[in-house]
């Protein structure tokens, strides 16, 4: 008896476990979290705040330092951002056309940071300038290049030849800097800067890279 009972409670717990429908499990929901893009200061930017001896690594202190401006070929000067600013500095690295020129001004200074382009023996050259704005002093100056050949044209990188250009006044009317060994000197020459060793056309690109480069930027300069 007692093991029929046991027997019939098995059938009845076999037969409702069988007949039991399986309980649904809840899809589980999908979250596609929109995730914010953390927005970073362009390598090119710090780049020239290493220039300028500024940290510009975090994009929140940016506009603490910097004031992007651009000038164009009227010589009206306008405030920017910091996008706009840096497609006009990589336009002009790669010689594109320059309808406006970019200005990235050091707050409370006088100094602002000022691209200039040119065309050496190999292709496109280029300099970010350091210029007191007041006094048109150069306070540093800094040459790069696209193809300029090692050992020649390429040393203009160098800062012994960089050197040559820190402490001059720019000429906003005629040029600042003359060659050395173009001619002999004379008092309205200009400041006289030694070509780079075997790299003529490189030098005389550099100079006149920097005489009329700067001379874009009169509207700003000169107020």
């Amino acid at each position: 008896m007692k093991t029929s009972v046991i027997f019939f409670i098995m059938v009845i717990a076999f037969c409702s476990c069988k007949h039991k429908p399986e309980t649904q499990k809840p899809k589980s929901e999908v979250l596609v979290k929109e995730e914010k893009a953390i927005p970073t200061v362009p390598l090119v930017l710090i780049k020239l705040g290493e220039f300028a001896n500024i940290n510009l690594s975090d994009v929140s202190v940016v506009n603490e330092f910097i004031v992007f401006k651009q000038i164009d070929t009227n010589q009206t000067v306008t405030t920017i951002d910091m996008n706009k600013a840096v497609a006009l500095y990589r336009k002009m690295t790669r010689r594109e056309q320059a309808v406006s020129l970019p200005i990235f001004e050091i707050q409370n200074t006088d100094n602002a940071i000022l691209v200039i382009q040119g065309v050496g023996f190999g292709g496109p050259i280029w300099a970010k300038v350091l210029v007191d704005r007041t006094s048109l002093e150069i306070k540093k100056i800094e040459f790069e290049h696209k193809a300029e050949s090692e050992g020649y044209g390429a040393a203009m990188t160098q800062s012994y030849f960089e050197e040559k250009f820190v402490g001059t006044k720019i000429d906003l009317e005629k040029n600042t800097f003359i060659l050395q060994q173009n001619k002999e000197r004379r008092m309205d020459d200009g400041t006289l800067i030694d070509g780079i060793s075997g790299a003529t056309m490189t030098s005389q690109g550099a100079l006149e890279m920097v005489n009329l480069g700067l001379k874009n930027y009169k509207g700003y300069l000169r107020p």
